[in-house]
């Protein structure tokens, strides 16, 4: 049986299908019962936050600087999506609680830092993608951390970058532990995981964007995935009268 996977978003309904084509096929390749949830959608009791075995907090806009106690700094004001932090919050504390599978992607990565007390760095130049070509780096990744593990066991892998705020050292969360890095000085966080919970990894690339990775790196990425998704699959569905 396939595991039921939520992927949270800000977009409507009638943009799924195109703005979320990415993520749906990278989960359904992977084995997952793939759902979306947005803030236009969500309830603290929506059947799907208890069917939920597996949570994908995806990309989007900036979280609001209130949420981790700075004044904007560098913020993109224009993309916040209060109503998407609310959501997140509630659905990534749910998640932790119950000890359900996490991958973090991009803004959900910044998400996850911030929900477990971290903080972020509101912008940094050079991490933007152009209008013609997806913007590519390398990065170190620990090796015996989870994230190594699903990457292919991998040290060193080259990915894409979409964001402008980051996560450096002093930003992040005392319970997360830091599982890859860029090369620049200061070197920039790219990989998070909880070593408290069953399997929780954030990433603040675009894993689910495989046609911007060279090929030899599109394995990794389809990895994350599955290591993602056989997680899921172990969080037993609630029982349900029919």
């Amino acid at each position: 049986m396939r595991p039921c996977v939520v992927i949270t978003t800000s977009y409507s309904r009638a943009l799924w299908p195109t703005k979320l084509r990415h993520y749906r096929a990278a989960l359904q390749a992977a084995g997952a019962e793939v759902h979306i949830l947005s803030p236009a959608e969500f309830a603290p009791h929506h059947p799907l936050v208890d069917r939920m075995q597996g949570l994908v907090l995806g990309g989007g806009g900036d979280v609001h600087p209130r949420r981790y106690y700075q004044p904007p700094n560098g913020t993109d004001m224009n993309s916040v999506d209060e109503a998407r932090d609310h959501m997140e919050w509630a659905l990534l504390h749910r998640a932790l609680e119950r000890d359900i599978p996490v991958l973090a992607i991009c803004r959900g990565f910044q998400v996850l830092n911030v929900v477990l007390g971290g903080t972020l760095t509101q912008h940094r130049d050079g991490h933007q993608k152009t209008v013609t070509s997806p913007l590519l780096h390398k990065i170190h990744v620990v090796p015996g951390t989870r994230l190594w593990e699903a990457l292919g066991y991998r040290e060193q892998v080259e990915v894409n970058s979409h964001h402008h705020q980051v996560v450096l050292e002093n930003d992040c969360s005392p319970r997360l532990r830091a599982t890859a890095w860029t090369q620049e000085m200061p070197p920039v966080i790219e990989g998070l995981e909880s070593p408290l919970h069953r399997w929780v990894v954030g990433v603040q690339w675009h894993p689910e964007r495989m046609h911007e990775f060279p090929p030899h790196e599109q394995k990794a990425q389809a990895s994350l995935f599955c290591h993602f998704v056989r997680a899921a699959a172990q969080v037993a569905r609630p029982f349900a009268w029919r």
